[in-house]
């Protein structure tokens, strides 16, 4: 989709895995690794065609049945007239029906983090802790040395450009502490601590350009660190973010 187009099934689905046998039970069809419903509402006027791929992405499209053809006001940020607005609220719905059957709820928005998450509780039986309450930090998620308290993972969503200048689009990061922060860098998928000392910590991109075990292996590594000592390591410098942390 166009960038000046909305995404409502992000919206929708964010933070959602779908569930195979769910999906069946609800009237997917599966053709491979990809689901696909299609559904009419609003009394026939509109067909919604919903498809989920093999990585869990959600993506739609709504046709109207009179031109059979795509309803592209849906996608508008800022439509004019109430109808526009039925018609989203009518589809948006119906993805909700779609969630509530046949997805579960999951802690982060990328699967590696998920992956990387499900790997932390397995390993150390240790759960993210989503200590803050504003909204620009509400998805972000602490792993504390259940001894210590200290931090050895923060799992975040940030704007590329926080980290490349100039890239668009949002990614999830995972920061840790290593030994050598310069050496770590130098790796594809790891970039100087987004809010954090830069002298210690890394951030790595959840986007899969860094295997699993790449980024367990620096995990690990930051783990070993909070397992020292009595204090609790500092967290993000943003003084909001802070707040949230004891």
């Amino acid at each position: 989709m166009g960038g000046d187009r909305m995404s409502i099934e992000s919206d929708v689905f964010e933070r959602h895995q779908p569930d195979g046998k769910r999906c069946e039970a609800y009237g997917l069809q599966r053709a491979g690794d990809v689901w696909r419903l299609e559904r009419t509402f609003l009394d026939g006027a509109f067909r919604a065609v919903v498809t989920i791929d093999a990585t869990g992405q959600v993506t739609g499209e709504v046709i109207d049945t009179m031109t059979n053809e795509e309803y592209l006001p849906l996608r508008l940020k800022n439509p004019a007239g109430s109808y526009v607005y039925g018609v989203r609220h009518a589809y948006e719905e119906l993805l909700r029906g779609i969630a509530e059957a046949c997805f579960v709820r999951v802690p982060f928005a990328s699967a590696q983090a998920n992956r990387i998450c499900g790997r932390v509780r397995e390993t150390w039986g240790d759960a993210p802790e989503f200590p803050w309450k504003e909204k620009a930090y509400a998805t972000s998620g602490v792993f504390r040395h259940p001894v210590t308290q200290k931090w050895y993972g923060l799992i975040m969503p940030v704007a590329w450009t926080k980290l490349v200048p100039g890239r668009d689009g949002r990614v999830e990061i995972l920061n840790v502490k290593v030994s050598d922060a310069a050496r770590a860098v130098a790796q594809e998928g790891c970039y100087p601590a987004y809010h954090m000392n830069k002298r210690y910590w890394i951030s790595i991109a959840l986007d899969d350009t860094m295997t699993d075990e790449e980024v367990w292996a620096l995990l690990a590594e930051s783990y070993m660190f909070a397992a020292k000592g009595k204090r609790a390591t500092k967290g993000p410098k943003d003084k909001t973010a802070a707040k949230g942390k004891k």
